[in-house]
Formats: structure tokens, sequence, C-alpha cells
């Protein structure tokens, strides 16, 4: 994930002071290679230690780094030519700008995504939706599509898969919850208040837990055995909310892919016998 998403992605985690520094940065990006600490300190009004604290907050050594990594992200978004995409999207904008616009929105998150996801916490993911018993899928509203998307994946190779969108079925199942059984919650924010009432219910309980959230740590999050992660441009039109979700799709897909090849022959079959039974819904020309 390039240093311009960093500070666009960790907003929420920022202090008052933080935030000043990332929205003077975001605004001056070209000035921001050529300064040092102390001086953006004064041109803000902050302490230098600030500007490096900073830095290291967003996980590099020091100030120096940081301009880097910036000068570094700034060079290949120009050599992408996606200005003109990249811009927020607005109430002026064409047809042809608007599709331009989402789409590039779109295809960044899921690069920054695949750039940050943990390999190992997805194959653990694949281990333990394999050897659970049940397994409890939870998502409220864009994470609610998400999270029927993966049932659907899952009982396509014969998984016991339920996906539970009404908040009192969800509080009743989770409470039914054993050691042998997961739940996968998913929530970008990872603060869905009936999630995470859910979640530490089953936590109680024993239950495996894997959530999909956001990369900045959330209340979600907290409560995971495993925590797999995304990113989603942050943008305005709602379109944090769109890009989650195609985050949150590629994820999923990824893990129903790993999951096909443990049993690769076997969930051929199944698919194929899946997909012949749905054809008889179709209406024939």
């Amino acid at each position: 994930m390039d240093c311009i998403t960093k500070l666009k992605e960790m907003k929420e985690t920022f202090t008052k002071t933080e935030k000043k520094i990332a929205q003077y940065i975001l605004k001056n990006l070209e000035n921001i290679k050529g300064m040092r600490a102390k001086e953006l300190g004064e041109l803000i009004g902050i302490s230098q230690p600030s500007i490096i604290r900073f830095s290291k907050k967003l996980g590099y050594k020091g100030f120096p780094e940081f301009k880097i990594a910036l000068s570094e992200a700034i060079i290949s978004k120009k050599s992408k030519k996606t200005k003109i995409v990249h811009d927020q999207i607005s109430m002026d904008d064409t047809s042809s700008k608007v599709i331009k616009k989402v789409a590039y929105q779109n295809i960044e998150a899921i690069k920054n995504t695949t750039s940050i996801v943990d390999v190992l916490e997805m194959e653990k993911t694949v281990e333990a939706i394999y050897k659970a018993r049940n397994i409890y899928i939870l998502g409220a509203g864009f994470s609610g599509l998400v999270a029927k998307n993966l049932m659907y994946k899952l009982l396509e190779i014969n998984l016991s898969a339920n996906y539970l969108d009404d908040t009192h079925i969800q509080l009743t199942s989770m409470n039914n919850t054993t050691p042998n059984d997961l739940v996968f919650a998913i929530s970008h924010s990872g603060q869905t208040y009936e999630i995470i009432k859910s979640v530490e219910i089953a936590k109680i309980n024993g239950a495996k837990i894997i959530t999909l959230t956001k990369i900045v740590e959330n209340p979600l999050s907290k409560l995971a055995d495993i925590a797999i992660k995304t990113v989603a441009e942050n943008v305005n039109f709602r379109l944090t909310a769109i890009s989650s979700t195609i985050t949150q799709l590629t994820v999923i897909d990824a893990i129903f892919i790993l999951l096909s090849k443990i049993n690769y022959e076997k969930n051929l079959s199944l698919s194929k016998k899946n997909t012949k039974t749905v054809k008889i819904l179709k209406i024939k020309k």
C-alpha cells in the first residue's frame, strides 16, 4: 500500500494533531519532498518531534524515509497518467469521467488490498473453514451482500454454511455455538454493533472467529483469531462502500479458490452438478 493511501486509510486512528499533519501533506504533496521535519512543523504550527512520531506511526523509520515513500507514490500515480480519474467525483463530471473514476478507484482498492493481505492468515482461514462443524457468516448492509456471496460459494462445495441476516437469529445462533464452530464476520468499518455483540457471544463459547475488515485496527478485528484486512479508496459519493465491497469480494473469491483446490476433483464435480441443477430454472429460447 502506497504512502498516500496510508494517509487516507489511517485517518480515523489519527489524533487531532496527526489529522492536521495529514491534511496539510495531502493538500501540498508536491511541496513536502523538499522540506525538513522542522520546516514542516513550523508551517503547520506543531513541533518537529510530532512530525517524526507521525512518520513512525505510518511505519517509516523517520521523516526522510516517509518523504521517499511519498515521492515514490506521487511518481507512481503520475506514471499511470490517471490524474483525470483519480480526482474526486463531482456533479460536473461527464458520464464517461464517472465510469473511469469508479473503475480506477476499484482497481486501486484491489491492488492495495492484495499488497497487504497476509497470506498466512488466508491459509489459516482455509484450514479453519474446512475443519469447522458449522460455519456462521455475519454481515450487514453492503457487507451483508458479501456474506451471502460467501455462503453461496461454500454451499457450492458442500460445506455447512449459514448466513444470518436477522439480529435476533444471529444472537440466538451465537449463543449455541461450540469450539467446533466457526464465525466469519464481515464489516468494513469493524464497528457494526450487532455484529460485534454476536461475535462476543460466540467467542465466549469458544467458537473460532474470522473477521474481514478494513486495515486499521477496529473493535471487531480485535476479537478475531484470524483477521483478514482490506483497503478501500476513501472518496465521495459513497464510493468507499463500493470499493470495500469489491475488495471484500476479491478476498472471498481467493478463499473459495483455495478451498476448491484442496479436493479439486470432488469440488469440480459438485460445481458441475450444481450448475446443471440450477439450469432447470433458466427460460429456454
